[in-house]
């Protein structure tokens, strides 16, 4: 499985609000010899994980223009981390098309779709692409495209409910649950929706690996606001103030 920065749900405490950058070079996987300016946080906090992309359980950095790396001479594109590891032939696919498809720009569009069409041409696990997915449906919500947006959330949903029907470890069972529940609620079945919040709790109630049990957690609080997301639209529900 390819390795990319916080990719796996961690809860660190902190408690300053601020994240913050440095720049560094790192080696272009498609131009020998040419290397790429680009982002490495420098400081951050567990109060990412309640930022609004947790309603698609994407998370900072893949939701900020710095968590994708941009090489501006060949194009090449990933998230944040994620340069290496290619084989000869993903490098050669990439490469091919990089130079049929220059990009004409390094504005956010351009490397949304680049992301999306190089990692198409990379081997990676099914889990990883339905998390591309989400990332893309988050990305688009924020640039105000959001029947875009939640055309990603569909085939996103569609995988994760095939996935639930076989066998899933825990962690991924709690979260695509999660996103099933919420996914469902914003498609306007919310007959599904319940059933997906009371599979979810049952889950929950059972779980006894330790290093699930923080997730669990987070989970049981986070799927009360399942409730309060509309159909259609953006995915973020407007919590009434108690």
């Amino acid at each position: 499985m390819k390795k990319v920065y916080f990719l796996i749900l961690v809860f660190i405490p902190l408690a300053v609000r601020a994240t913050t950058w440095g720049e560094r070079e790192v080696d272009d996987p498609i131009l020998k010899g040419e290397t790429c300016s680009v982002h490495e946080p420098m400081s951050y906090g567990g109060y990412i994980y309640n930022w609004p992309s947790k309603y698609d359980q994407v998370f900072w950095p893949l939701t900020d223009p710095n968590g994708i790396w941009f090489c501006e001479k060949s194009g090449f594109t990933a998230f944040i981390g994620d340069f290496e590891g290619l084989s000869t032939e993903e490098v050669q696919e990439i490469k091919q098309f990089l130079s049929d498809n220059p990009p004409k720009d390094s504005s956010i569009q351009t490397k949304l779709f680049l992301l999306e069409k190089l990692y198409s041409m990379r081997k990676t696990e099914k889990a990883f692409k339905n998390r591309i997915l989400r990332v893309m449906a988050r990305w688009y919500q924020d640039l105000g495209e959001l029947d875009k947006a939640n055309e990603y959330r569909k085939v996103a949903l569609d995988s994760i409910k095939s996935d639930l029907e076989g066998e899933l470890g825990e962690y991924q069972k709690l979260e695509y649950l999660y996103l099933a529940a919420n996914y469902t609620k914003q498609f306007g079945n919310d007959e599904e929706s319940g059933k997906y919040i009371t599979l979810l709790k049952d889950v929950i109630a059972g779980v006894k690996d330790e290093e699930v049990k923080g997730f669990a957690e987070y989970l049981s609080e986070l799927v009360e606001n399942t409730k309060y997301i509309t159909q259609g639209g953006a995915l973020d529900p407007s919590i009434p103030n108690d």
